[in-house]
C-alpha cells in the first residue's frame, strides 16, 4: 500500500478524516489545538510538522538555536528545524512500514502539544531579548 493510502486509511479509522483537510497530493492539515499540523505521506516515512514561528531571531542566534537543540530531548521524538525561508518547525517522522493508527494519533498530538508549548515559549523569549 502507498503512504498516500496508508495516511488515507488511517485517518479514517481514527475518525479524523472530516476533519483534515487535503491541501496536496499527499499533504493534510488537520487543527488540533491552536497547532495547525501538516501530515506529509513521502514514499518511505510520514512527518507531522507544525510551525512555531514565523521568523527565527536575527540577533542572538546561537543562544536561540542552542536552547531549541536543548529542547529536542525532551520532545518525545518530535524535533525542531529551522526551514529554509527562516521559520521554525516541530517535526516528527515514522516510517510508513511501521505505522499504525495509534502511531499516527501519537505523532499528530505530540507535534500538536509540543507547536501549543513552545510557541508561546519561542515568542516569550523573542520577546524577552528585545
Amino acid at each position: 500500500m502507498s503512504s498516500v493510502k496508508t495516511v488515507e486509511t488511517l485517518l479514517t479509522e481514527l475518525g479524523l478524516h472530516e476533519r483534515a483537510s487535503r491541501v496536496a497530493e499527499n499533504v493534510w492539515t488537520l487543527q488540533k489545538g491552536s497547532a495547525t499540523v501538516q501530515i506529509v505521506a513521502a514514499p518511505e516515512f510520514v512527518v507531522a510538522t507544525a510551525k512555531v514561528l514565523e521568523q527565527a531571531p536575527k540577533n542572538g542566534r546561537e543562544a536561540f538555536f542552542q536552547q531549541l537543540l536543548s529542547a529536542n530531548v525532551q520532545l518525545l521524538g518530535a524535533f525542531f528545524t529551522l526551514e529554509t525561508n527562516e521559520s521554525i518547525r516541530v517535526n516528527q517522522v515514522l516510517p510508513v512500514g511501521w505505522l499504525q493508527a495509534k502511531e499516527l494519533a501519537f505523532i499528530i498530538g505530540n507535534v500538536a502539544m509540543r507547536a501549543d508549548e513552545w510557541d508561546a515559549k519561542l515568542h516569550a523569549m523573542l520577546k524577552a531579548s528585545g
